[in-house]
C-alpha cells in the first residue's frame, strides 16, 4: 500500500486550520475503532488542539484499561455531551467504520454536522458521498495498522510515543486474532515492530486482553459450546446463538460473547461460523470464515451487514427463532 503525499499534505493542512476535532467510533466498539481513536486524540492533544473521542456505546470491559480510554464520551450516558461535540466540531474523523449509520444513535447528528469530514477505516464500500477525504484501504489488517502509517509517514511521526503505539498495537492485535488472520503482508509485521520500538510490552498487552476473562464469560462459553452449537458437518458450517433471556443470566455486558464465534470456526472442517445474540429487539449476527467464502457478500445480502471477506456483522428483526431458521435454509443452499 502506497499512501498518497497529497492527501497526507490536505490531512495536515485541515488538521492544522481546525480548532475543534471530534473522532467518532462505530457501535458496539472493539479495540481497533478505540484504539485507533485514542491515538489520533493524543497525537491531536500535543498539537494543542481541544478534541473529544465520541462512542455510540460502552466499550467492553477488556479495553478499560486502554491509556486514555476514560476520556471517551459515551452517547449512552453522556447523549447531549455527545452531540454538542460533533456539532460543534470544525473537523469530524470516522475512525474504523465506512458510513455514517454504523455509529446508530449518533447518526442522525453525524449527518447534521457541517464540519469537515475526513475517514480512516479499512472496511470495504465507504460512502464516498459524505467524506470530504478519505483514507480507505480494505487491505489493511486494521485501522489501526492503516492510522499508523499515515503518522509514521507523515510531519506526525514526532508525536508517535509509547501510549500513541499501545493504543495502536491493540487495535492490530486483536484486528488480526493475534496474527492469526488478516496479516498476510509483511508490512503487517513490520508494523508490530515498530511499535514495541516506541515501548510496547507484548505480553503484558496480550495478557490483559485475551487472558484477563471474567466467570460468566467463561460459563456462557461453555453454555454455548455445550448447549447452545448446532454443527451442519456436510455443509462445513456451525453456529452458536443466545437468547435474551441466557444473556441476562450473565450479565450481559459489552464483550460477554466477544471472539465466541471463533470457537465455532475452529472446528476441524468448517468454513463458515456465526454468532447471533438477542438483544434490543433484534439478533446482532457476527459471521467468520475461511479460505474464499465471502461473508462480507452474505451478510450484505441476506442480514443488513456487511464487513470484511473472512469476517462480518449483521443483524435480523425476525425472531430468535425465525432468524435460527433463516440462517439454517441458507446454510442448506452451501456449496463451500
Amino acid at each position: 500500500m502506497t499512501l498518497d503525499k497529497n492527501k497526507i499534505l490536505e490531512l495536515e493542512q485541515m488538521i492544522a486550520k481546525a480548532e475543534k476535532i471530534t473522532l467518532c467510533t462505530h457501535t458496539s466498539p472493539d479495540a481497533d475503532t478505540i484504539g485507533s481513536a485514542l491515538a489520533l486524540q493524543n497525537v491531536l492533544l500535543q498539537m494543542n488542539k481541544k478534541v473529544k473521542v465520541v462512542c455510540p456505546n460502552v466499550a467492553p470491559d477488556f479495553l478499560s484499561w486502554m491509556p486514555s480510554v476514560d476520556s471517551i464520551l459515551v452517547h449512552d450516558m453522556q447523549g447531549k455531551a455527545v452531540h454538542e461535540a460533533v456539532l460543534e466540531a470544525d473537523l469530524l474523523f470516522a475512525m474504523d467504520f465506512n458510513a455514517p449509520h454504523r455509529t446508530a444513535n449518533v447518526e442522525k447528528v453525524m449527518k447534521e454536522s457541517t464540519a469537515t469530514k475526513v475517514l480512516i477505516d479499512h472496511h470495504l464500500f465507504p460512502d464516498e458521498d459524505y467524506f470530504d477525504l478519505m483514507f480507505s484501504f480494505p487491505e489493511k489488517s486494521s485501522t489501526s495498522e492503516l492510522l499508523f502509517d499515515i503518522l509514521y509517514n507523515s510531519n506526525f511521526k514526532k508525536y508517535i510515543n509509547k501510549e500513541i503505539a499501545t493504543n495502536i498495537f491493540v487495535g492490530l492485535m486483536t484486528d488480526t486474532g493475534s496474527f492469526a488472520y488478516s496479516c498476510d503482508q509483511p508490512e503487517t509485521f513490520e508494523t508490530a515492530a515498530k511499535l514495541i520500538r516506541y515501548g510496547v510490552k507484548v505480553k503484558e498487552t496480550h495478557d490483559i486482553v485475551f487472558n484477563n476473562n471474567s466467570i460468566d464469560r467463561l460459563r456462557i462459553l461453555g453454555l454455548g459450546i455445550n448447549d447452545n452449537l448446532h454443527v451442519f458437518a456436510d455443509k462445513k458450517a456451525a453456529y452458536i446463538a443466545f437468547s435474551a433471556e441466557e444473556l441476562n443470566q450473565f450479565g450481559d455486558k459489552e464483550g460477554l460473547t466477544e471472539g465466541i464465534v471463533n470457537y465455532a470456526l475452529s472446528i476441524k472442517g468448517i468454513c463458515f461460523a456465526a454468532l447471533l445474540t438477542e438483544k434490543d429487539d433484534k439478533i446482532k449476527m457476527s459471521f467468520r470464515s475461511k479460505k474464499d467464502f465471502n461473508v462480507n457478500e452474505f451478510a450484505r445480502n441476506n442480514f443488513e451487514g456487511g464487513g470484511h471477506h473472512n469476517a462480518a456483522g449483521g443483524k435480523s428483526f425476525l425472531s430468535l427463532k425465525d432468524t435460527q431458521a433463516k440462517l439454517e435454509k441458507l446454510i442448506s443452499e452451501f456449496d463451500i
